[in-house]
């Protein structure tokens, strides 16, 4: 199966998830959908990566009303999101993928799939972040070429994906917009810093997969 149709079919099962998960928001008629699972440049020639956060933000009054409106579907989902293509967390994130030569296609995902409750602040549970990997993450690595790099966007998701894949290369970075004091750092007058990059190249073409932390400590 092409890994559009893959990640499409995963998408449909995605939307149909009706479980309860503690600290978690999924609400079909109010437009709270499970969401960030999306391939982007598919047919692009080169090595991929998937780009994983932890959970989608809080979706906006204009977000769910569309959903409300046009239907809560993946493909309805995927219209909605290349509205979202240029906005700072991914046009940031994409920087950072294209400096590193990953010119093939970005999967973007989350560790869990659903938004935060509206009355939690913090990360989601850990169980509900443990289930939602289980339940959806792990499909669309298994659907991934193993050769791809797996991009842990923000601290914790870089942490939990390090020790999630030891058989997958991974690479963290600073979360593009909650931490982006930090991820400004990675970049001299818009370049990804000369020493960044060779760590990056040096654990891409690692023959023992391995896991670098470009930021910070």
């Amino acid at each position: 199966m092409h890994l559009l149709e893959a990640v499409d079919a995963l998408g449909d099962k995605l939307l149909l998830c009706g479980d309860e998960c503690e600290g978690i928001r999924h609400d079909r008629n109010a437009g709270v959908l499970p969401r960030s699972l999306f391939l982007e440049r598919p047919d692009a020639e080169g090595r991929g990566c998937l780009a994983v956060g932890l959970n989608p933000g809080v979706s906006r009054p204009a977000e769910r009303a569309y959903f409300r409106e046009a239907g809560p579907t993946y493909e309805n989902t995927k219209k909605y999101r290349m509205r979202l293509n240029d906005i700072p967390y991914f046009k940031r994130t994409r920087q950072v993928i294209d400096q590193l030569g990953l010119a093939g296609p970005i999967l973007w995902s989350n560790l869990a799939k659903c938004e935060n409750g509206p009355d939690r602040k913090e990360l989601p549970p850990l169980q509900t972040l443990r289930h939602c990997t289980t339940k959806h993450l792990r499909h669309e690595l298994a659907e991934s070429p193993v050769e791809w790099i797996v991009l842990g966007i923000g601290w914790e998701a870089y942490r939990a994906l390090a020790y999630l894949l030891p058989a997958r290369g991974v690479i963290g970075i600073p979360h593009p917009t909650g931490g982006f004091r930090d991820f400004r750092k990675l970049f001299s007058d818009g370049v990804l810093l000369e020493g960044l990059r060779k760590r990056a190249a040096e654990a891409m073409r690692s023959i023992e997969p391995a896991a670098v932390w470009l930021g910070r400590g």
